[in-house]
C-alpha cells in the first residue's frame, strides 16, 4: 500500500492573483447604445463594477495530501455522498513510482499569516486505500456503471507488468473498471472484455437504449492505435458495438444528443496512425449503429471538445480548440460552433484566444444558469510561459472576455465542486514552469 503524503503545491499562490479583469469599460460607445444590445452593455457594465459575486470569490487554492504528478490523469465525483467533491489521480510521482490513489475531501483551511497578509486557502486530502492498478499516461473518469447511484471508477494507462534483465521497466496498456461499495472501498470488475489503453480517452454513456452503460475507448494498444464502441450489460462485460471505426489516437471525447433524436451522440478529436489529425461526429440510430457526419469542422491537432447549451434553444453547442501546422509553429484556434437543433453546427462570430494541447469547457462558471467558456493550452511555442487559462462570460451569446491566468503543460484540467459550495471549481496537475505542481482555481 502506498504511504500517504503530505505535500504542499510548489506553485506560487501569485499565480492565482494574474488573473486580470478583461471587461475594458472604457470602449463603450453610449452613442451606439440601442435596444437591442442593452442587456449585452448592462451585462458589460455589471462585470465591469465588479458586482457579480461569484467572480469576485475566484482565489488560489494550495493541495495537501496528494502529491503532484507527472503523466497523469485525474477526476472528481462524490463518490461518498457527503456533498463535497473527491478526485482520483494517476501517474509518476517525483520518486519515479507510478501513483493511482482515491483522495477524500477532509477540508477547506484558511491560513491568515499576519494582520495585513493577504489569507492563504488549502485544500487538504486524505488517501482512501483499495485494491487497484497503479497506471500512468491514461485516464481517469466517473460513471455510474451498474445503475445503483454511485459514482464508479474507469481507468485506463500503463502499468509495470515487469522488469527486463537490465531492470528497465516492462509496461503494459490496462483499464479497469471499479465498482463504488459505499462503505470508503471499491471492487474490481473481473473480465470485463475492455481493451488495455494508454494515452487514452474513455466516455460513456447508454448508447443503444438497454438501460446499460457503454463507453467509447480510445488509444494506444498493446497492438496500435484502438478506437471503438463497446456495449455493456448489467454486470459491466463488454463486446465490440456493431460499427467499425478505424483507429485514433484521441485527444478529446464528448456526448451528446445533438440531433435531439433521444438517442447519444458523440464527437472525437485525435490523429490516427498516420499521424493525421481530425475531428469528427458520429451520430448514432438507436441503436449503438454509428455514422459519421457531414460537418464543416476543422482537424485540429491536440483537439478539445465540449458541448454546452450557449443560447438556451435546447439542443448542444460545440466549444472546440486545438493547433493548425503553420510553416513554423503551430497555431491555435478556439471555435463555437452553434446546433441547428438537427446536429447541424455552424461556425459563431466568437474571438476566443486560440489555444492548443489543453481543452475547453462549457460551464456555468457565475451560477446565471447559461454556459461561461473555459479553455486552456498554450498560444504559441515560440513564447516561455504562453501556457494558460482563459474564461469568457456568456452575455446572452455575447462573450466578454473575464480573465486568464497561468496554466499547466503535460497534465490535466479537471471541474469539479471540490469543497461543496455549489460552485464548480479548476482542478489542475501538471508542469509549470518545468515544476510538476497541483493547485485549485477556486471559484
Amino acid at each position: 500500500m502506498q504511504k500517504p503524503v503530505q505535500l504542499r503545491s510548489s506553485v506560487n499562490q501569485n499565480y492565482f492573483e494574474e488573473w486580470e479583469l478583461r471587461g475594458d469599460c472604457s470602449m463603450l460607445n453610449l452613442m451606439q447604445i440601442n435596444a437591442q444590445f442593452f442587456r449585452v452593455l448592462l451585462g458589460i457594465a455589471l462585470v465591469c463594477l465588479l458586482v457579480d459575486p461569484s467572480w469576485a470569490q475566484r482565489q488560489f487554492v494550495f493541495v495537501t495530501g496528494i502529491p503532484p504528478l507527472r503523466d497523469g490523469a485525474h477526476a472528481g465525483a462524490d463518490f461518498d455522498g457527503d456533498g463535497d467533491e473527491d478526485v482520483f489521480v494517476s501517474g509518476r510521482a517525483e520518486d519515479g513510482t507510478l501513483h493511482t490513489v482515491l483522495y477524500k475531501f477532509l477540508r477547506r483551511r484558511v491560513v491568515q499569516l499576519g494582520p495585513l497578509a493577504k489569507p492563504e486557502v488549502y485544500a487538504d486530502y486524505q488517501q482512501v486505500p483499495f485494491f487497484k492498478t497503479s497506471v500512468m499516461k491514461g485516464s481517469v473518469t466517473w460513471h455510474d456503471m451498474n445503475g445503483d447511484s454511485r459514482p464508479d471508477l474507469v481507468v485506463t494507462g500503463l502499468t509495470i507488468s515487469g522488469y527486463t534483465p537490465d531492470n528497465s521497466e516492462i509496461l503494459t496498456p490496462s483499464t479497469s473498471i471499479y465498482l463504488n461499495k459505499g462503505t470508503d472501498d471499491f471492487g474490481i470488475v473481473p473480465n470485463h472484455g475492455l481493451p488495455g489503453v494508454y494515452n487514452s480517452k474513455v466516455a460513456a454513456g447508454d448508447f443503444n437504449g438497454d438501460g446499460f452503460q457503454d463507453l467509447v475507448i480510445g488509444g494506444q494498444s498493446a497492438n496500435g492505435p484502438v478506437f471503438n464502441v463497446w456495449i455493456g450489460d448489467s454486470l459491466q462485460r463488454f463486446v465490440p458495438g456493431p460499427t467499425s471505426f478505424s483507429g485514433v489516437q484521441p485527444s478529446s471525447i464528448s456526448v451528446a444528443d445533438v440531433d435531439q433524436d433521444n438517442d447519444l451522440d458523440f464527437i472525437v478529436a485525435g490523429v490516427d496512425a498516420a499521424g493525421i489529425a481530425s475531428i469528427k461526429l458520429f451520430v448514432n440510430d438507436g441503436n449503438a449503429q454509428f455514422t459519421e457526419a457531414e460537418t464543416s469542422l476543422p482537424n485540429l491537432y491536440f483537439g478539445g471538445t465540449a458541448f454546452g447549451d450557449i443560447d438556451f434553444d435546447g439542443d448542444p453547442d460545440l466549444l472546440i480548440n486545438g493547433g493548425h501546422l503553420d510553416p513554423v509553429f503551430m497555431r491555435g484556434e478556439t471555435s463555437l460552433f452553434m446546433n441547428d437543433g438537427a446536429g447541424h453546427f455552424s461556425k459563431a462570430q466568437t474571438n476566443f484566444k486560440g489555444l492548443y494541447g489543453g481543452g475547453v469547457s462549457l460551464i456555468d462558471l457565475d451560477r446565471d444558469t447559461d454556459a461561461d467558456v473555459f479553455s486552456w493550452g498554450i498560444e504559441t511555442l515560440n513564447q516561455i510561459g504562453s501556457e494558460q487559462i482563459t474564461v469568457s462570460e456568456n452575455i446572452d451569446t455575447y462573450f466578454l472576455p473575464i480573465g486568464s491566468a497561468p496554466s499547466i503543460l503535460n497534465g490535466s484540467v479537471a471541474w469539479f465542486d471540490y469543497d461543496g459550495n455549489g460552485r464548480k471549481d479548476a482542478f489542475l496537475a501538471g508542469d509549470r514552469d518545468g515544476v510538476r505542481s497541483m493547485f485549485i482555481y477556486e471559484f
